[in-house]
């Protein structure tokens, strides 16, 4: 499983993005 920081997330829409520990963003 990836770990890294949620940078936002929507309860609403049900998505968000992640800020990986690689540097790499995760929609």
């Amino acid at each position: 499983m990836e770990q890294g920081t949620v940078k936002w997330f929507n309860r609403t829409k049900g998505f968000g993005f992640i800020e990986r520990e690689s540097g790499d963003d995760l929609f």
